[in-house]
């Protein structure tokens, strides 16, 4: 919304249904099994839908243009790697000591944030790159409490930051990441009243969610509301938009 790219452009589904691929490759990959032949029933569901959004992830990729791409190819790589091993002792990327988020904060602000802007004009400006620096902070903030909730599952070698510093503290961390996440809107060349409430909603509400979390948490904490966070976002935009014209 904030690049103007239209509901039916390409690279809108083409994203859409690679994040759902990509989210399920990730999430899922050790419980389906993916490197033998045999899927548990309970995971039927989910390897149709992955499928289908494959097929549909190719049928998009063939309509983008070539350097479209190979922009799109190191962040897909990313993603593979995350979870295939490809360092010694079976080693993949979300294994390496301390690296997990940011590795996510890094695939997601290429594929929201930059691809789209190469994608619909070709360079890169001065206001998109604190765009994906914004993105980038937004997105490892919003790991903080998957991190916090996954610390009594977590090896200590993967070195989490609240198994590094703790709880209390990663809740400063990531309210300071926060504070910047904020304050780099005013940097931008062009502010609008849209843009600078959309930004304080959306840092008020993951600040909430961010204190908010605990390593003892209900089921759908994270699963649920963290992860809808970006959907309220949107809402949040639109709304404004409306709003404010």
């Amino acid at each position: 919304m904030k690049f103007e790219i239209l509901g039916g452009d390409t690279y809108i589904y083409f994203s859409f249904v690679g994040a759902i691929v990509g989210y399920n490759f990730v999430k899922y990959a050790s419980i389906s099994k993916l490197y033998h032949r045999k899927l548990t029933k309970s995971m039927n569901g989910v390897k149709v839908l992955t499928g289908i959004c494959i097929l549909l992830f190719v049928y998009f990729g063939y309509q983008l243009s070539r350097d479209t791409l190979v922009y799109i190819l190191p962040f897909v790589l990313l993603t593979l790697f995350y979870v295939i091993p490809i360092f010694p002792n079976k080693k993949n990327l979300r294994s390496v000591a301390g690296i997990k988020i940011f590795i996510i904060g890094l695939v997601w602000t290429g594929v929201t944030v930059l691809i789209p802007i190469l994608y619909k004009e070709g360079i890169v400006s001065f206001n998109i790159i604190i765009e994906a620096i914004q993105r980038f902070l937004f997105v490892v903030v919003l790991m903080l409490p998957f991190e916090i909730r996954d610390l009594q599952y977590d090896e200590e070698t993967l070195e989490t930051i609240p198994q590094k510093i703790g709880i209390t503290k990663t809740k400063v961390f990531g309210s300071i990441i926060l504070l910047v996440f904020l304050l780099l809107a005013v940097v931008k060349d062009s502010l609008s009243a849209t843009e600078i409430l959309s930004t304080v909603g959306v840092t008020l509400i993951s600040l909430l969610f961010l204190w908010g979390t605990d390593k003892k948490q209900s089921e759908y904490f994270c699963s649920f509301w963290v992860e809808s966070i970006p959907i309220m976002w949107l809402f949040i935009l639109v709304s404004l938009q409306s709003l404010l014209g």
